[in-house]
């Protein structure tokens, strides 16, 4: 984790090298006086410094370490909770999606709670009393929470319903990207924002991107793409593709709503809003209990984790390299091990991995906004876009169409020129300053 006093440290590490290198100095010098009267006495003192320096190595040794290693330690831990997460992430939607593609509700709400009850620790506060519900003061007011969260858990159902739609992970992670689209079309309109020709342009890319992923998929499937098509196919279609662009347009309100949010108030409260857009949504479910259930006792059905780990067909799916899969193996031999994944339905234990794995890439994702610039942060995220992508063909065997593949390349180039574009107009916003 991230050390707050880690600065303090460093400046007694570094006032404390500096005082050695002194000693060590005058030490030299004094020694250089005295060599050719002393003899004696310059070995005696000789010892008495290699001693001293033997005596001290580690503490030098320590503070050198101590002063490398944290920003090491945070940059892996960024990278290991944004590339391990979120694309294990990916891997276990898509194990669930597979086999059930009504499952999304479940997964949402397994994703809340998880979230939620990860996040409560840092907020909970006996003294607080029951009428504050024994939670720390808020810096954000609860109503401008709800308001937050009726966006954020509309948006997050609506992406996971789209998979009972026909829509593929592949295409589901391209069509996603195309958020700036629905951003700067909204900030225009309700927000009155403009735009460079440089920004017009990557959005103009990452448009002809989607437009093309989307045609050249529903074409691969034999879908009819005319309007007098009135086929059961087309209308699956039609209806993925619509509940993906409401979903942009609502995390584009979301967006401004929460910018509006952060102008207020400060933009330093990234935990509370984690914490209380999932544990405000939690009661939401409430209305879908008898949905949940049912697709709860799907999943639970399904064959245990030990003998999907044994099948074949799962070893070629998932592509593990002999090593890798052999101490799998002599782990699943443990009595204990094998009792527990004997017991384990194998769909459970895939929603229980994606509900992880999804605290771990937020928290992956503030971290890094939080050390670094939006345009590191958009790079990373489309680069781990494009890292789940690959992988989902490769894991999962998808196959795509060659206008889906080069209307992905167009969708993530116009992210990225996106990100820098935005990274140079601020710069030049701050020199003008």
């Amino acid at each position: 984790m991230l050390n707050d006093h880690e600065p303090s440290k460093r400046e007694h590490d570094d006032s404390y090298l500096i005082n050695r290198s002194r000693v060590s100095a005058v030490n030299t010098y004094e020694n250089a006086n005295l060599a050719s009267t002393t003899p004696r006495s310059r070995k005696s003192e000789d010892k008495l410094d290699y001693a001293q320096l033997k005596k001290d190595a580690p503490g030098l040794v320590a503070a050198a370490a101590h002063a490398a290693v944290p920003s090491w330690t945070s940059m892996v831990l960024m990278v290991s909770l944004i590339f391990g997460g979120c694309c294990a992430n990916v891997f276990a939607l898509e194990a669930i999606i597979k086999e059930q593609p009504t499952a999304g509700p479940l997964i949402t709400f397994a994703q809340f709670a998880i979230c939620a009850l990860f996040t409560i620790p840092s907020f909970l506060s006996p003294s607080a009393g029951p009428r504050a519900l024994f939670l720390n003061p808020r810096a954000i007011p609860l109503r401008s929470w709800v308001v937050y969260t009726a966006y954020f858990v509309s948006v997050n159902l609506l992406n996971n319903w789209a998979f009972a739609y026909k829509i593929s992970v592949p295409l589901h992670i391209i069509l996603r990207s195309a958020g700036p689209v629905a951003s700067m079309v909204i900030g225009y309109i309700y927000n009155g924002r403009r735009y460079s020709r440089g920004q017009i342009a990557s959005i103009g890319m990452l448009t002809v991107g989607v437009a093309a992923a989307a045609l050249a998929d529903a074409q691969s499937k034999g879908v009819s793409i005319h309007v007098d098509s009135d086929t059961a196919d087309t209308m699956t279609t039609v209806t993925g593709f619509t509940i993906l662009v409401l979903a942009m347009v609502l995390s584009a309100f979301q967006g401004i709503y929460a910018d509006r949010l952060y102008a207020t108030y400060g933009r330093d409260h990234w935990k509370e809003a984690l914490f209380y857009s999932h544990a405000i949504s939690l009661p939401l479910f409430l209305t879908s209990c008898p949905q949940l259930l049912g697709q709860w006792r799907v999943v639970a059905s399904s064959p245990s984790l030990l003998s999907h780990l044994n099948s074949e067909l799962w070893v070629s799916k998932c592509a593990i390299g002999g090593t890798a899969f052999s101490v799998l193996r002599q782990i699943c031999q443990i009595e204990v091990v094998k009792a527990f994944l004997a017991h384990l339905p194998v769909q459970v234990a895939y929603l229980a991995m994606n509900a992880l794995t999804q605290y771990l890439c937020i928290r992956g994702v503030h971290l890094l906004s939080a050390k670094s610039s939006s345009l590191t942060v958009t790079i990373f995220l489309n680069v781990r876009k494009l890292v789940s992508l690959l992988l989902s063909i490769y894991l999962f065997g998808n196959h795509l169409a060659g206008g889906v593949l080069i209307g992905a390349t167009l969708v993530f180039v116009g992210g990225g020129l996106y990100g820098f574009e935005g990274a140079r107009l601020r710069s030049v916003a701050k020199k003008a300053q």
